[in-house]
C-alpha cells in the first residue's frame, strides 16, 4: 500500500502507472462507495498487487497479507503514521515492513515519532542504481492531454495539502522547492497554484516573478535529497 496526501495525487499516479502497463488499484475519498469496495476486493483477492490510497484507507480496512506500507507523502502526525502502518502485519504472527519518505526539512517529524515510541532506522540505498526516467515522464505528460491535466491537478492538490499540514514547524510550504516538486509530476515549469482556493488554513501565496505566468514561492535555500526511514524493532516489523 502506498499513501499519498491527496485524492488527485492518487488519481494521477493511478492513471500514470496503469498507462505504462504497471497495473495498480486505488482507493481515495472522492470515489463512490461502490468503486472503493470494488478496488478493495480486487486488491484483497490478488496474489500480488499495489494499492495507491489516501488516509481514507488508513482506518477500518482489514486487509490480510499486506507486507509493505510506503508513505510516499508523510502523515500529518504520529497517530496517522501508526494508523497507516497498522494496515500491514495483520493477524497473529504477521510480519510487515514500513517505509517513510522525508525531505531534509521534515526530519523534525522524527522527534514526534520518537516521543510516540516508534522506532525507525534510516534506509540506505544507492542513488546511482535508480534509473533516470525523468525525460520520458516529461515527454509523456507533455504529449498526453489527459495525463497532463491530471498531473496539473495533482501538483496543485499536493501543494495545497502540504500547506494545510497542522505541524507548520515541520511541514513549511515555503520550504518546498517548487521546481523539484513540479519535476516529480512531469513538469519543467511549476504550474500556478492559488493557495486561497481551499480554506483559510493555507499559507499566503507569493507570485513568482518573470516568465509566462507560472506561479510559486520565492526561495533561495539549497535543498538536499529526501531520506527514507524504515520502521524496525517491534513485533510487527522486521529489518
Amino acid at each position: 500500500m502506498v499513501f499519498f496526501s491527496s485524492c488527485k495525487s492518487v488519481k494521477y499516479h493511478h492513471e500514470l502507472l496503469n498507462y505504462i502497463d504497471l497495473p495498480v488499484s486505488c482507493i481515495h475519498g472522492k470515489q463512490k462507495q461502490t468503486k472503493r469496495t470494488q478496488s478493495f476486493f480486487q486488491f484483497c483477492n490478488a496474489k500480488e498487487s499495489i494499492l495507491l490510497c489516501t488516509d481514507v484507507a488508513a482506518r477500518g480496512l482489514d486487509i490480510p497479507q499486506v507486507d509493505w506500507i510506503v508513505q510516499y507523502d508523510p502523515p500529518d502526525d504520529p497517530k496517522e503514521y501508526i494508523h497507516r502502518v497498522g494496515r500491514t502485519a495483520r493477524g497473529e504472527g504477521g510480519i510487515g515492513h514500513a517505509l517513510l519518505c522525508l525531505r531534509p526539512e521534515e526530519l523534525g517529524f522524527l522527534r514526534y515519532l520518537k516521543q510516540a515510541k516508534v522506532p525507525l532506522n534510516e534506509f540506505e540505498f544507492s542513488w546511482s542504481k535508480i534509473s533516470n526516467i525523468q525525460p520520458q515522464l516529461e515527454k509523456l505528460i507533455e504529449k498526453n492531454y489527459f495525463l497532463h491535466k491530471s498531473a496539473q491537478e495533482a501538483y496543485k492538490s499536493y501543494i495545497r495539502a502540504y500547506a494545510s499540514h497542522s505541524l507548520k514547524n515541520i511541514y513549511e510550504v515555503n520550504s518546498l522547492d517548487l521546481n523539484k516538486v513540479a519535476l516529480s509530476f512531469g513538469f519543467q515549469v511549476p504550474p500556478f497554484v492559488d493557495l486561497n482556493v481551499h480554506g483559510s488554513r493555507t499559507e499566503k501565496m507569493v507570485r513568482r516573478g518573470g516568465g509566462g505566468g507560472p506561479g510559486g514561492f520565492n526561495r533561495n535555500k539549497q535543498h538536499n535529497k529526501s531520506k527514507i526511514y524504515k520502521q524496525v524493532g517491534n513485533k510487527k516489523f522486521t529489518r
